[in-house]
């Protein structure tokens, strides 16, 4: 597992590029939108030793580009819980983050979480989607009485915070469970998560579980392999009512 962390954050380091750009300096990662474009951001250092991170407004606009109405209170809602979780702030249609030097890599991997989330809102594109996945989740937790808190942040043996949907107590009968639900199972995607999962579970010895939504097309089998790989639980939210002996535990 030492290996599998340590080759992830290997590939980040070769595959994120800058470019300076009219004072700017332009990050490329390696993490792709919806529209299948490298997301990028650009960073700039004031005269007070401050990086200021942006994305110029590129993942809203590519939103709404691809009819997703974010006006409409709900997304509003849905996007300022994103943000906050990140401490990723919306100043007109962009994305900003500010960090010092210390603060950088971490802020840095925050944006990037932050920026992959937003992005995922393309669901709600679709007609056929009735409300938010995570909406959807949020509701059957609480129908069935399962308690959990929603929107925590751990910090993992890498010192990196990450963001969980869920967190579920130990109890007498099962460890401590963290949970994400995931709206839209891509390949980068889940590889941000496994590291997150795998980092955490390090630090804390908890057990990670991930929430596919399966409803519009079926996951891939090499996204449910590398899970598998990882020792984390894998769900299918079709099959949703088999995953409630495991989080009642």
């Amino acid at each position: 597992m030492k290996d599998l962390i340590h080759s992830y954050t290997e590939w980040l380091k070769q595959k994120i590029n800058y470019k300076e750009i009219n004072g700017y300096y332009e990050v490329t990662t390696p993490f792709v939108n919806h529209i299948n474009d490298q997301i990028q951001f650009y960073l700039k250092r004031d005269d007070r030793d401050r990086i200021l991170m942006t994305d110029d407004g590129d993942t809203i606009n590519n939103l709404e580009m691809a009819g997703v109405d974010i006006s409409t209170p709900a997304r509003q809602k849905e996007l300022q819980t994103i943000l906050n979780g990140f401490g990723v702030m919306l100043k007109g249609s962009e994305l900003t983050i500010m960090a010092t030097p210390a603060t950088f890599p971490m802020r840095k991997h925050n944006f990037i979480q932050a920026m992959l989330s937003v992005d995922d809102l393309f669901i709600v594109a679709s007609p056929k989607v009735e409300s938010f996945f995570l909406e959807d989740v949020t509701n059957f937790l609480q129908q069935n009485n399962i308690r959990f808190s929603p929107n925590i942040i751990l910090q993992g043996k890498s010192s990196f915070q990450h963001k969980f949907d869920f967190l579920i107590p130990a109890s007498g009968q099962a460890p401590e469970r963290i949970i994400k639900a995931v709206a839209s199972p891509r390949k980068q995607n889940i590889i941000a998560q496994l590291f997150a999962f795998e980092d955490t579970k390090q630090a804390r010895n908890n057990k990670g579980i991930v929430i596919l939504n399966d409803l519009e097309k079926e996951i891939a089998p090499e996204i449910l392999q590398a899970i598998d790989e990882y020792g984390i639980y894998d769900f299918s939210w079709k099959k949703r009512m088999e995953l409630l002996r495991e989080l009642a535990a």
